[in-house]
């Protein structure tokens, strides 16, 4: 007995709305094909399971090459992305688990404008004062070596303002750790970044753990959040030749992706510098540490998703949530309900540092030609007219942002592919324009760019006495397919302020 058309196609309707609900439930995120393909495919850990071609509509796998391949409009909707099983999108998974989240701030005036909301020296401040720790490891500077970390053992509340601030470099605290036990001290607060929490905690915790049986002394472990660290052998020369004196500097912070360097602690940075121009003088360590947010910690502490002069502040464990609500019901510091905006902005540094792990050489595809099977010709002559491909609409192939960098004198040109397709071959022109004529022309070829994926371009600017000359630029962009996708002059200044 054959089944009534009519209810197939009902069936097979509820099951298109089905896919179709859950598909808009999940739009929005802009986790794109595109980023499936930076993140999974190219770095070589694509498992070939195929799940992004099963639940999406415009990819499908290809078989020859071994990974997807968009047959129509990427939309960017999250489907393939967050369905693959080698992307890290679980929030558990990105920041660890935690009781309860906070935004604090000191509430000691001492301890004000030290380092961001001063939430840990201040949470020291209440151990000490209410007799619940006999000490604290933390890293102090070195006096007889600006600005080098020195782990030390501390055992009052005046020491713990005097070593608020954060160094930028691994320091050894746990063998101040140790040396704390063997001098008898039985409750120890121990301050560090994921690293070493991780260190104490398989010290505390695993089977063949120095301290997992050891009943003498009790560890708080308060986790410092942390995305780089530097080598102080390598930076601070390249400090020191840039102009600065060590000596001088009183703090230092990372906000907004920039390293800032300060001689004044209520001023302006007397230097800044991007993340990505110090990059060569982070620690190799660093490029496969996984954990932003010290999951292992107690107490976890960071400025990432506070805002200016505060603290994100997670309670891991219940003794962590009780000394936090306690140190602010006592005066210490202030505290305030967490949310998903503050949220947000930690699982996305959180995720930069997950995908580190994949941070392997990519591997090779081979494709095997039978020789049996005829080729077809590698050059096909079409008509005009067929060659040619209608233009999208009046929708932007690209979306372009400019900045100027003042320092470096550089014009910083962000393009992202914004139409939902490959864009293959894509020429970038970038030239100044003055009147009738161009000069110092900029050309090169993108191999592809997919959807949603952004390139930053820096052009550099003529200067004269140190000044920017300003100048209009032309940025143009076209590929063999569409032609010319994007054609803008920018006008940097005024003409009279040439």
């Amino acid at each position: 007995m054959t089944e009534n058309p009519t209810e197939q196609e009902s069936e097979s309707t509820q099951y298109d709305y089905s896919f179709d609900y859950i598909q808009k439930k999940l739009e929005g995120k802009k986790d794109s094909y595109g980023m499936l393909m930076k993140e999974i495919v190219r770095a070589g850990i694509c498992t070939e399971c195929g799940t992004c071609a099963a639940v999406c509509p415009v990819l499908e796998w290809d078989h020859l090459t071994g990974q997807p391949k968009l047959i129509g409009k990427c939309t960017g909707c999250g489907i393939c992305y967050n369905q693959c099983p080698r992307t890290i999108t679980d929030p558990i998974q990105l920041m660890g688990e935690f009781k309860t989240g906070y935004v604090s701030n000191t509430n000691i005036p001492e301890v004000i404008g030290a380092q961001d909301g001063g939430t840990v020296t201040s949470l020291l401040c209440y151990l000490f004062d209410e007799h619940l720790i006999d000490a604290a490891v933390v890293s102090m500077k070195d006096p007889n070596n600006p600005w080098h970390p020195v782990a030390q053992i501390i055992t009052n509340k005046d020491d713990a303002i005097k070593a608020a601030g954060s160094i930028y470099c691994h320091s050894q605290t746990v063998e101040a750790l140790m040396d704390a036990i063997r001098e008898g001290y039985r409750s120890i607060a121990f301050v560090g970044t994921p690293c070493n929490i991780d260190a104490v905690d398989k010290m505390t915790s695993s089977p063949a753990g120095m301290l997992k049986y050891f009943m003498r002394a009790h560890v708080l472990k308060i986790g410092l959040f942390c995305m780089d660290s530097f080598s102080p052998e390598a930076i601070y020369p390249f400090f020191e030749q840039d102009g600065i004196d060590l000596t001088k500097v009183v703090k230092m912070d990372i906000n907004k992706g920039k390293f800032h360097i300060y001689y004044d602690h209520d001023g302006e940075p007397i230097k800044s510098y991007t993340i990505k121009q110090l990059d060569k003088f982070k620690s190799s360590s660093c490029n496969f540490c996984t954990d932003l947010t010290a999951e292992n910690a107690d107490i976890s502490v960071g400025s990432v998703g506070s805002g200016p002069k505060k603290n994100t502040a997670f309670a891991r464990t219940g003794i962590g949530a009780e000394i936090i609500e306690d140190a602010a019901s006592k005066g210490y510091i202030k505290i305030e309900s967490y949310n998903a905006i503050n949220l947000n902005a930690v699982l996305f540094l959180a995720k930069l540092k997950k995908v580190s792990q994949y941070n392997i050489q990519k591997r090779k595809v081979f494709i095997v030609k039978d020789s049996k099977t005829q080729s077809e010709p590698k050059v096909e002559t079409k008509p005009e007219a067929e060659q040619a491909v209608k233009p999208l609409g009046s929708r932007k192939f690209l979306s372009v942002k400019k900045s100027i960098n003042e320092e470096d004198v550089v014009l910083n040109i962000s393009l992202t592919n914004s139409v939902g397709y490959l864009l293959e071959d894509l020429k970038i022109r970038i030239v100044i324009v003055e009147e009738l004529f161009e000069k110092k022309p900029w050309i090169t070829t993108i191999r592809e760019l997919f959807p949603y994926e952004t390139i930053e371009i820096g052009y550099p600017l003529e200067t004269v006495n140190n000044d920017i000359v300003y100048s209009n630029v032309l940025v143009e962009a076209s590929t063999e397919k569409f032609g010319k996708v994007f054609s803008k002059t920018y006008k940097l200044a005024p003409q009279e302020e040439k």
